[in-house]
């Protein structure tokens, strides 16, 4: 069985990282290049980078940046934001993403997964989809258009595992930048639906948030992006708690994540 991954989300504006509050507010952070700097010298899995401008101001991916990025990154290196053609994710790959995250595209021609999936591979073909709960149900998100699509959020997923879409990015449009942890709900719902690797984003404010993740959704991997910017040792201290939960996790041989303590709430100390 492989070990459940933790994934650092950086969510930017063009080249500005922001942090992000509800998908309606942002404040900016700083410079991608610092920000993906700063993560390889840590314990991460792997690192998203998702520019979510790119398609609502009708730019293309920026494979300059990917290109110094993937020389710097020592990990899996998953990009979205701009994605469109299958031309498009070779351009990404062909500069060193090792996966594609597409969003929109998806939604407006599910057909796109599929060629993708044929050309590239399903391993390297990641969907994300933003779920906004209201009116009591779980409804599929639009940010470009700022809408709610009225389709089945199951059946949209399960059909982009039938398509040939090698893991879903699942983000809680509600939780995004609440610190209240991940909506469990929502996610036991995907995972107990497709057999697909699934990633959980949005929500955590806490380190334990992930374990709760993983032991109670059952999700493959957990992301996260405001949490990890502001300390230095944050995903090294998220595996630390990972390990004291008991949950297997890939370690690094350098690090004693012994030597992390924790509160009540679930903060290191």
């Amino acid at each position: 069985m492989l070990k459940p991954r933790l994934i650092p989300c950086i969510i930017t504006r063009g080249d500005m990282v922001v942090q992000s509050i509800n998908f309606k507010r942002y404040l900016p952070i700083g410079n991608i290049k610092t920000a993906i700097e700063f993560f390889v010298k840590w314990d991460v899995d792997e690192i998203v980078i998702l520019d979510i401008t790119a398609s609502k101001e009708n730019r293309h991916p920026n494979t300059e940046l990917i290109e110094w990025a993937s020389s710097e990154c020592f990990v899996p290196l998953t990009v979205g934001g701009g994605i469109k053609t299958s031309q498009d994710i070779r351009d990404l790959l062909n500069s060193g993403a090792d996966k594609v995250c597409i969003n929109s595209a998806a939604r407006n021609d599910i057909a796109l997964v599929e060629e993708a999936s044929n050309i590239f591979g399903a391993q390297c073909i990641t969907v994300s989809v933003d779920v906004i709960f209201k009116d009591g149900e779980y409804k599929i998100y639009t940010y470009e258009n700022n809408d709610i699509l009225d389709i089945s959020l199951i059946s949209y997923i399960k059909g982009l595992e039938q398509k040939g879409a090698g893991e879903i990015f699942l983000n809680s449009v509600n939780r995004d930048g609440s610190k209240e942890g991940y909506d469990i709900k929502l996610i036991k719902s995907v995972t107990d639906n497709v057999n697909i690797p699934v990633i959980a984003c949005g929500g955590v404010g806490k380190n334990s948030h992930f374990s709760e993740a993983i032991i109670y959704a059952n999700c493959s991997a957990v992301s996260a992006s405001n949490i990890f910017q502001h300390t230095e040792h944050s995903t090294i201290s998220a595996k630390a708690m990972l390990l004291k939960d008991g949950v297997e996790v890939r370690l690094n041989g350098d690090v004693k994540y012994s030597n992390f303590e924790f509160d009540q709430m679930g903060r290191p100390f």
